[in-house]
């Protein structure tokens, strides 16, 4: 059973990073690194909110 709910959450998550993926493409001027973000740990991560936040 938990294996179940982990695949649709896996499944839910792909779904959304999709979605943003897409979101971001359609705005001109998105910074194309943010694409990627999720492949990065978590210190890059908080560094690239940070940036994102002060500007």
């Amino acid at each position: 059973m938990t294996l179940l709910i982990q695949r649709a959450e896996h499944r839910d998550t792909q779904a959304i990073h999709a979605k943003l993926d897409e979101l971001l493409k359609a705005v001109g001027d998105a910074n194309d690194d943010l694409m990627e973000v999720d492949k990065k740990d978590a210190e890059e991560v908080e560094k690239k909110r940070a940036h994102v936040q002060a500007s």
